[in-house]
């Protein structure tokens, strides 16, 4: 048996270590790498047919040692960590699969074998699934209605009475659904409850909170299929289906939270969550200090003078793509963002980036040149304090946005 540790990636999770389990203690003298085999089985996509499939491939192992049951290194022990390298168009490193529903789901079944001939090794049973930071959130549901959505929320442990704010952030279309962790680990939503997140906060820190619907937010009817009436298109009218639902979701959250600032309350999301950020503002345009949508696709034509004054008086900062293929932003952010402007908008902001490509380093294509997402990732950017301004970055603008009462 083993257990997969699953970490936080830009491109969304990865398995980057297994923890194997073996009938008798070895010493790490013993136990070599290069001496582990791994293959996995697991559902994937084919893009060209856009239909759902088996595919198989192979794990690589960096490094192996003995462990001890908290995890650190130890001379001899019948625990093994495997480390494994992962990289953003590696399918078999990240355990979600882009179904043809159009939504990320844990790929069931991930086969995976585990072998080393020297040491007599196969093991092909997976025990706990341990996500160190998605861990750390509690999850919990609320109904309006005959309408459910589930939530995950992070309190962090130095939150005071009426002295905390809050962020939240409503994911994009591929991460609906009822398993939190999805909207939690689809995009990199975690990396909010980290220090390089929370030290802007004050001392403090901020709660998370994560929203997830069932279905889309850009829906405004209960047909989930029904794609004609999606708020994106041209006819259709703009309000969600889900508004109210997410609103006694937030409001009944903070309300029972004692260690939340009411005048703190900060919202954000990409794309689909995007479009229901700016929703949310329009609807409740009173009740957030600040929002940060990423990409969002409300269409700036169903924006007309009357939303347009309701968002003059909000603290916005938008983030998107010039090369986003997926929400043109000439025809949301863009525009909308020049408008408001016009408009004589005092606290607005937009980072548009050229495109979305990875910035640690870490991570090369196949020529060796620079990682590149998919332009409409920009989310990446939000999600790890890239978006500047003047030498300030979103973050640190954030948590100073205060609501006047």
């Amino acid at each position: 048996m083993f257990d997969v540790y699953i970490n936080d990636y830009d491109w969304g999770p990865g398995i980057s270590k297994v923890v194997l389990t073996v009938d008798e203690a070895i010493s790490a003298e013993n136990i070599q790498a290069s001496d582990f085999d791994i293959s996995v089985k697991m559902q994937g996509m084919d893009w060209k047919k856009f239909v759902n499939k088996m595919i198989e491939g192979k794990r690589n192992v960096t490094a192996a040692y003995p462990v001890n049951q908290e995890g650190e290194k130890v001379d001899k022990s019948n625990l093994i960590a495997l480390e494994l390298s992962v990289h953003p168009a590696d399918p078999f490193s990240n355990p979600f699969f882009y179904s043809s529903e159009m939504v990320n789901k844990w790929s069931v079944p991930y086969d995976c074998v585990i072998s080393n001939k020297k040491l007599k090794i196969e093991s092909t049973t997976i025990g706990k699934k341990i996500c160190p930071l998605a861990d750390q959130f509690e999850i919990g549901k609320s109904s309006l209605g005959e309408i459910t959505l589930s939530y995950a929320a992070y309190n962090p442990p130095k939150a005071e009475k009426g002295k905390t704010p809050v962020i939240i952030w409503l994911h994009g279309m591929g991460e609906g659904g009822t398993d939190p962790y999805i909207a939690l680990l689809g995009n990199r939503v975690v990396n909010l409850i980290t220090e390089n997140i929370q030290k802007h906060f004050g001392p403090t820190g901020a709660i998370v909170l994560v929203p997830q619907t069932p279905g889309f937010w850009l829906m405004t009817n209960s047909n989930k299929n029904d794609m004609k009436n999606w708020a994106s298109n041209f006819r259709t009218p703009a309000v969600s289906f889900y508004t109210k639902a997410l609103f006694n979701l937030i409001d009944n959250y903070v309300k029972s939270n004692p260690n939340v600032d009411m005048n703190r309350i900060y919202v954000g999301g990409c794309s689909n969550g995007g479009y229901m950020t700016m929703n949310m503002l329009i609807e409740y345009p009173d009740y957030f200090a600040a929002a940060y949508p990423v990409c969002e696709v409300y269409p700036d034509r169903k924006i007309d003078e009357k939303k347009l004054e309701k968002l003059c008086r909000q603290n916005i900062w938008f983030t998107h793509a010039k090369n986003d293929r997926t929400v043109n932003p000439k025809k949301c952010t863009v525009k909308t963002f020049k408008r408001l402007k016009k408009a004589g908008a005092k606290n607005v902001h937009f980072s548009f980036f050229d495109d979305v490509h990875d910035t640690s380093g870490l991570y090369k294509d196949f020529k060796g040149d620079c990682f590149q997402y998919n332009g409409h990732w920009s989310w990446i950017y939000t999600l790890t304090n890239q978006c500047k301004e003047n030498d300030v970055s979103i973050m640190e603008w954030m948590a100073s946005q205060k609501k006047e009462n």
